[in-house]
């Protein structure tokens, strides 16, 4: 008898089962729930590491490259607006530092665009513009020193008033102090590692 009635139970369509409670409710199944990835490092996991910070010299070096390309946009913009006005004919005259075939509108426009680009990559770390900077002073300090050194060795030193003598000088000194210190300050190459991931 009572193996007639499980099979007449086990023959019933399987909702029908559930409803007489022989199946086992479905509130108690959890559905799995993916955890949402994480590629980068992360301070809870414990692996971030902390940029090292820009130095104060390169900080301000960014912020005045920021306000000049600023003030060169300024320029451009009333050089264009206002050509005939005195103080564009006062602009154009005194801070326009390329040949003439360009007009200074252009010229102002341009400078703005290379002064942010210029502080865009800075202020993104951009290892390749320590290494042209450094580069550059390094190499016109020693082609300034060369000139000079072959100058006096030629044994007929060109003529030199005192103060231009002195601005060259100065010039070089200045030269070689940005390339040491982009080359040999403290924390400068972790500041702007050429493998981020190092």
């Amino acid at each position: 008898m009572f193996r007639h009635e499980l099979s007449e139970v086990l023959s019933l369509p399987v909702t029908y089962r559930m409803l007489r409670g022989s199946m086992p409710p479905r509130d108690g199944i959890r559905t799995y729930v993916p955890q949402a990835q994480q590629t980068g490092p992360n301070k809870e996991r414990g692996d971030w590491v902390e940029r090292n910070k820009l130095p104060v010299l390169i900080r301000l070096f960014v912020w005045l490259l920021v306000f000049r390309s600023a003030v060169n946009l300024i320029f451009a913009l009333i050089v264009g607006l206002a050509p005939d006005t005195a103080t564009a004919t006062f602009i154009a005259t005194n801070f326009d530092a390329w040949p003439r075939q360009m007009p200074p509108e252009g010229v102002f426009y341009v400078s703005a665009f290379l002064y942010g680009l210029t502080a865009w990559r800075w202020y993104s770390r951009d290892w390749r513009a320590r290494w042209f900077v450094m580069f550059m002073s390094g190499a016109t300090a020693a082609k300034m020193l060369g000139n000079y050194a072959a100058d006096r060795a030629s044994g007929f030193p060109t003529p030199m008033p005192l103060g231009q003598e002195v601005s060259m000088f100065v010039s070089i000194a200045v030269n070689l102090i940005i390339c040491g210190y982009l080359a040999f300050y403290p924390g400068m190459a972790q500041a702007f590692k050429e493998t981020p991931w190092d």
